[in-house]
């Protein structure tokens, strides 16, 4: 073997140490590397920003108009002739009894679900908010019974196609609401929620997953050892999402049996159906609350803080992703006031911090949206025909189209295959 011990200078004799040139030149790949991740974080931050001003001047807008008296705002109720109570279906399948349809509002108790729960129960949906905390549950529970339903049991359309001699409409049944316990940072509360849902034997319409948590100051975790905002905001609701459409599926396939089995023994002729109720006509619809924040940056793998791109949709099945706005809860102002210019604290700058949460106390407050113009824009995430908005992303009640990471299959798959792994729960392949 060659001399390969040291000189004085760290090089090895026979191989020439590499000089300063050569040094510079290899570090000029990773100096343009950081450049360009550096450019591109600035990009993506840059189109979020820009897109929260617009949506701030507009949320203005929306606030001045509200003050305006009721005469003068000239804005209809969205979906207020949405059959929601099943009684014109009933009538459809006399003398079958009416069956409204069902809709489980993860955090429903407060903000933006609170609202969409609501204008849910206003419109005949039977409503079940799913929250962890049962005193706030009950608050919200009673107050959405509280709520006046909306005017007459049927569409217009209905009630003008029919005769004069016709007996009219029933009138609104007043809103159907209830809670069950349902704890996101838990995987085994998602579990025994899915099992107490698959006992009740009722079909679900809608599933809308609103519950989150936003940008922690610190790092949490959860007893299931994950990053808190992972887990509640999508692998808790990943989980609860493809258990309780399991669950639907099977009910389904059981009803569809039940239904032929009645139907022979009454020879042909339709019995009304049991307790489970029909199937939903539409198969079941997942809202999933997203932000125009989804933008700001890159997915990081490595501390599973990765945005969710879950939308995948089939035949019977459909799902929506939706950003209902920059919106007035404590969520919002929680997340402003704690993170508007905290370099500053402890700084001689700290006044500065004092007086941007004095303005988001006061006018701030102006530019951002009322919880009711978000349950608007959440409406049409639920409501809308399922061929317009299934497997879709929908910005300020309009469709947009999402940051590119959130259409990347290859990326969808290596989350799809991270939730499968943490959560332990394969999904059918009908739902893959």
């Amino acid at each position: 073997m060659g001399d390969t011990s040291t000189d004085t200078r760290g090089s090895r004799k026979g191989h020439a140490a590499p000089s300063v040139d050569d040094l510079r030149s290899s570090e000029q790949p990773h100096a343009l590397a950081r450049g360009g991740a550096l450019l591109a974080a600035s990009l993506r931050l840059a189109h979020t920003v820009s897109e929260g001003c617009v949506e701030a001047l507009l949320n203005v807008a929306n606030n001045a108009a509200d003050l305006l008296p009721r005469q003068l705002r000239r804005r209809a109720e969205p979906y207020a002739d949405a059959d929601l109570t099943g009684q014109a279906r009933a009538r459809e399948r006399a003398p079958a009894p009416p069956a409204p349809q069902v809709a489980i509002v993860t955090g429903g108790n407060a903000g933006i679900g609170f609202a969409t729960a609501q204008q849910l129960a206003r419109r005949g949906a039977h409503v079940v908010i799913a929250c962890r905390d049962a005193g706030r549950a009950e608050a919200a529970v009673q107050a959405i019974a509280r709520s006046a339903p909306l005017v007459g049991g049927a569409s217009p359309a209905s009630s003008s196609s029919s005769s004069p001699s016709s007996r009219p409409p029933p009138p609104a049944p007043p809103p159907r609401v209830e809670a069950m316990p349902l704890d996101l940072g838990r995987l085994a509360s998602v579990r025994a929620f899915a099992e107490a849902w698959r006992d009740r034997g009722l079909p679900l319409h809608l599933l809308v997953c609103n519950a989150g948590v936003m940008a922690p100051l610190q790092r949490t975790t959860t007893e299931d050892g994950l990053e808190v905002q992972f887990q509640v905001n999508f692998l808790s609701h990943w989980l609860l999402a493809h258990l309780l459409l399991g669950h639907e599926r099977s009910r389904r396939r059981g009803a569809a049996g039940g239904g032929l089995r009645a139907r022979r023994r009454a020879g042909g002729r339709a019995e009304p159906g049991g307790a489970s109720g029909p199937p939903p006509p539409d198969g079941t619809r997942v809202v999933v609350v997203s932000s125009v924040v989804h933008r700001a940056g890159p997915l990081q793998w490595h501390d599973l803080l990765s945005e969710r791109s879950n939308r995948e949709h089939g035949p019977h099945d459909s799902a929506v992703a939706v950003h209902p706005g920059i919106v007035r809860t404590a969520l919002a102002n929680n997340f402003f006031r704690s993170y508007g210019l905290s370099w500053a604290e402890g700084t001689p700058l700290e006044p500065l911090r004092a007086a941007w949460r004095a303005f988001l106390d006061t006018a701030g407050q102006a530019m951002l949206g009322s919880t009711e113009h978000a349950a608007e824009r959440m409406l049409h995430a639920c409501l809308a025909p399922t061929a317009a908005v299934a497997g879709r992303y929908m910005s300020m009640g309009r469709l947009y189209t999402p940051d590119k990471a959130a259409d990347d299959p290859a990326y969808a798959a290596d989350l799809w295959g991270m939730a499968v792994r943490l959560t332990g729960h394969t999904p059918h392949a009908s739902l893959a």
